[in-house]
């Protein structure tokens, strides 16, 4: 980690954890840096959610289930410790803002904006919703308004559009937006010293630390076309079908060898999700041989990964595979998505 982001992930995890009570004169010494670190994660979270929105909805007609997405990721000021930087930083025209928005979704077609406060979806206020306390129960209480209101724009888009009451620069609009039918699944940056990167089913989560250490975006890319694929091959519920232990005894036996063919499948698959975005799939070989060289006994290198090596010659498969099918209006069916698609 250089030492520029060494410093914004303490500065994070500082803003993060302020306490809500304090005041005003306990945060001003680290004000300026804090609201550049919020900023430079801000730029991530616009990179990440970029690259997720172009994957999941460039091959959407590949994946057995759609999900309405209008190409915003909102933020909430509540989940920052210090409100005061992050208002700075972010403008916060109302508690709920835009913190991210794909240039090539429908919301930024409509005329979204980044910064523009959510007030109603659908005609309905926020500050009247009603909110599911047993469904939010499971996440953090200064996440659990944003997970809600996710939920609420996702619900009202499922017919195919949804009317948002913003505020900008002081005046409410209402901005109508046409949802796009996409993949399944969400994506995030997590602030983390470890270069990590997962997938729940749901989520594609990809470190601070790891998203800095790529050269563009067609490596971020390959990572999040990895994860992707986990989600949309189902392999959580796969490998908690066949009871596979995810701790340290599931780097040994079946479970390690489940784990695996399971890696394979994600990096074999990945490929053609990066493809059908119109990221460069030779991306992952250029990732992974640049961080096995450097880091070859680090993430990615327990007995449930292939090492660097073989993990480059089975993405030149994939590519030599790639070459053999007529693409469609420039996309290439997945022959791993198509399986699954036929599996009972």
């Amino acid at each position: 980690m250089t030492r520029f982001f060494s410093s914004l992930f303490i500065l994070l995890l500082a803003v993060q954890q302020t306490p809500a009570g304090a005041q005003q004169s306990d945060v001003l010494p680290m004000q300026s840096d804090a609201v550049q670190a919020l900023k430079a994660l801000q730029r991530l979270d616009q990179r990440m959610h970029t690259i997720g929105y172009r994957l999941v909805s460039a091959n959407a007609e590949f994946c057995d289930i759609n999900v309405p997405h209008i190409g915003i990721l909102l933020h909430d000021l509540n989940q920052y410790g210090d409100k005061a930087a992050a208002r700075q930083a972010h403008g916060f025209a109302n508690a709920i803002s835009i913190n991210a928005m794909a240039p090539d979704g429908s919301a930024a077609a409509a005329g979204l904006k980044l910064g523009d406060g959510l007030i109603a979806v659908d005609g309905q206020l926020i500050d009247e919703m009603d909110f599911d306390a047993a469904k939010l129960a499971v996440e953090k209480p200064e996440y659990r308004r944003i997970a809600a209101v996710k939920a609420r724009v996702a619900e009202a888009a499922a017919d195919g559009r949804v009317t948002l009451t913003i505020m900008r620069a002081g005046l409410r609009h209402e901005i109508t937006v046409l949802a796009t039918p996409t993949c399944p699944s969400q994506f995030q940056i997590q602030v983390n010293r470890n270069r990590d990167a997962s997938a729940d089913g749901k989520m594609v989560s990809i470190s601070s630390t790891l998203a800095e250490y790529v050269l563009d975006d067609d490596e971020l890319a390959a990572i999040a076309a990895h994860e992707l694929a986990h989600n949309l091959l189902k392999h959580r519920d796969r490998l908690n079908a066949q009871k596979v232990n995810r701790g340290f005894f599931g780097q040994f036996g079946k479970s390690a060898g489940r784990i695996k063919a399971a890696e394979i499948e994600a990096d074999r698959l990945s490929v053609w999700l990066m493809a059908n975005a119109g990221y460069d799939p030779q991306a992952a070989i250029r990732f992974w041989t640049r961080y096995g060289k450097q880091h070859g006994k680090g993430i990615f290198s327990a007995p449930t990964h292939y090492r660097w090596k073989k993990r480059v010659k089975l993405f030149e498969e994939e590519l030599a595979k790639m070459l053999n099918v007529q693409a469609v209006d420039g996309k290439y069916a997945p022959p791993l998505l198509l399986a699954s698609r036929r599996e009972p």
